[in-house]
């Protein structure tokens, strides 16, 4: 389905000024995690002597829970990591690091099963000692509770105690992500001590973890503030460089901008058309590409639109987005347009495709499919991730030059809110965005009754290639996640849009903040103290 005809010459500049005239220039693009290279890093060697008296940053809304069993997004991990330390730490560029867990490996040439061995002396919020037992146990809560994440840990069959400081997972299929799936990210390596585990509606309201932080809950506000005082028990006191670390909820990007300028916050999740004035206020920009945003056609079979059942109507959605146009109107050099599965720099992103702009050859599509005319289609927005549904809107701007008309219901209420109504069958269509390799967006689409695939789509051809992606490593999966990439345009169930920048505001105090498109998510705490945002004096 890749299209390699020449875009026609046309005025970009006022088709652009057109669509930010039809959306308005209000409140910027929102991030869910921050990402971007920071400053120089002061000596990596200095510890507990230069460590601040407190670090605050800004999130845009309250947790979807303090549960890492039931959190979801990446950028939502800030209010876990603070408070439990993952097995294994996924670095700023993207490689594996020891946190709880020492060491591992496959113990099974077919990789099913995965061997992870447990620091010693490590202890809970709870005051007990982390063990084979603890890890057991944590594991298996997280797949009772069925969370959000649970597609990113593989198919588990059992977890086993080997002894006490190993533990081993049996996977019914080959899982060579696993040691990714013990990360800070996908929140099932982010152990829970047994006080938390007896008692779980606790979890919602405390933390009972092994992290550099113990959360405060008589000194937060839920909604408001969220604050976390030193561990004086955490295994690697170097690496706790702040006495305190608050998470303050701002919403609103002009505020956000104001409290980073007044030292309020010193991080903030950013906007890109607020950068000008965020560089003139002093702050340092931190930007990385991350976000994939998408229009994903959830009703791939056409049950309640019979349109997009038709393949040719889904290519034709495909060529009649006019990804320059749109990435110039709402983002300038904080976007890049994105005409694949991932971001480039991503495993699995492949050069010899991508979708082209052809709004000619688009509604010849849609004449050769009966919809000469065209049809209405209607599109569910986060107006949380997607602030003013500035990118839901200008999508549909595009389509409606091809005669597709859109009726946009956008949902302001959360996060999960959105996501209740994604799965109940009443839309046909989404904005949302992707984020990782192409094996982890992959598991994301295919979780059936999902948000993300709420209809159950299955194509046997991905389905074979995500198999054979979890039987090989390094280059060999790398190839076959690029043939997924290009099985997934000619499929066309999820049209991809735009790459967002993370535009982030640093403030004076903090420095040693990186990441990478590796990485892209931004959290200021790790095993040891090169990994940790660090105070500037």
């Amino acid at each position: 389905m890749t299209n390699n005809r020449p875009k026609r010459p046309g005025s970009r500049a006022r088709r652009a000024a057109a669509i930010v005239t039809a959306i308005g220039v209000g409140a910027a693009l929102a991030a869910c995690a921050p990402s971007a290279e920071g400053d120089s890093a002061p000596d990596p060697a200095a510890g507990a002597s230069e460590r601040g008296d407190e670090l605050a940053l800004q999130f845009r809304g309250a947790p979807m829970s303090l549960d890492p069993a039931l959190q979801g997004t990446a950028s939502g991990s800030i209010f876990t990591v603070l408070a439990y330390d993952p097995l294994i730490y996924k670095a700023p560029d993207g490689s594996l690091q020891p946190n709880l867990a020492t060491e591992w490996e496959f113990t099974s040439d077919d990789m099913t099963t995965f061997q992870v061995t447990l620091r010693e002396g490590v202890t809970f919020a709870d005051g007990e000692t982390m063990d084979a037992e603890a890890v057991k146990a944590s594991f298996e809560y997280f797949l009772e509770k069925g969370g959000p994440n649970l597609s990113s840990v593989g198919p588990i069959d059992s977890v086993e105690v080997v002894d006490d400081l190993t533990v081993a997972i049996h996977y019914s299929e080959p899982f060579s992500d696993a040691p990714a799936s013990l990360n800070q990210l996908s929140m099932m390596g982010n152990v829970i001590g047994p006080e938390g585990l007896a008692d779980p509606d606790s979890l919602l309201r405390s933390m009972d973890g092994a992290g550099q932080y113990l959360y405060n809950p008589d000194a937060s506000v839920p909604d408001s503030e969220y604050v976390y005082d030193r561990n004086p028990d955490y295994w690697n006191p170097d690496a706790q460089m702040w006495e305190r670390v608050t998470v303050q909820i701002i919403s609103d990007q002009n505020a956000v901008l104001n409290a980073a300028s007044t030292g309020q916050i010193d991080f903030g999740l950013g906007s890109a058309l607020m950068a000008e004035a965020a560089e003139g206020a002093g702050l340092e920009i931190a930007s990385v590409p991350f976000y994939n945003w998408e229009l994903r056609l959830a009703d791939t079979e056409g049950e309640i639109n019979p349109a997009l059942g038709d393949e040719r109507v889904r290519e034709a959605i495909g060529l009649a987005i006019d990804r320059e146009t749109i990435v110039e109107a709402l983002g300038g050099e904080y976007m890049a347009v994105s005409d694949q599965m991932v971001v480039e720099g991503i495993e699995g992103h492949n050069a010899d495709i991508g979708w082209e702009h052809d709004p000619d050859r688009a509604r010849d599509l849609l004449a050769e499919a009966g919809y000469e005319d065209g049809f209405e289609m209607k599109l569910l927005d986060s107006g949380l991730q997607d602030p003013d549904s500035r990118i839901a809107q200008a999508v549909s701007s595009s389509l409606s030059e091809v005669g597709i008309e859109v009726d946009l219901v956008v949902d302001t209420v959360s996060i999960p809110s959105f996501i209740e109504k994604a799965e109940t069958l009443e839309y046909e269509a989404t904005i949302w965005a992707s984020n990782g390799d192409v094996g982890n967006t992959y598991r994301g689409y295919r979780s059936t009754g999902s948000m993300t695939n709420p209809f159950g789509f299955v194509d046997d051809e991905m389905e074979s290639l995500y198999a054979e992606s979890l039987r090989v490593a390094g280059d060999d999966r790398d190839a076959v996640y690029q043939d997924m990439s290009a099985r997934w345009q000619e499929l066309a169930y999820s049209i991809p849009v735009l790459t967002e920048y993370y535009v982030n505001y640093i403030g004076a105090d903090v420095t040693n903040i990186n990441s990478s498109p590796a990485n892209p998510v931004m959290l200021p705490v790790g095993p040891q103290p090169e990994y940790n945002w660090q105070p500037t004096s």
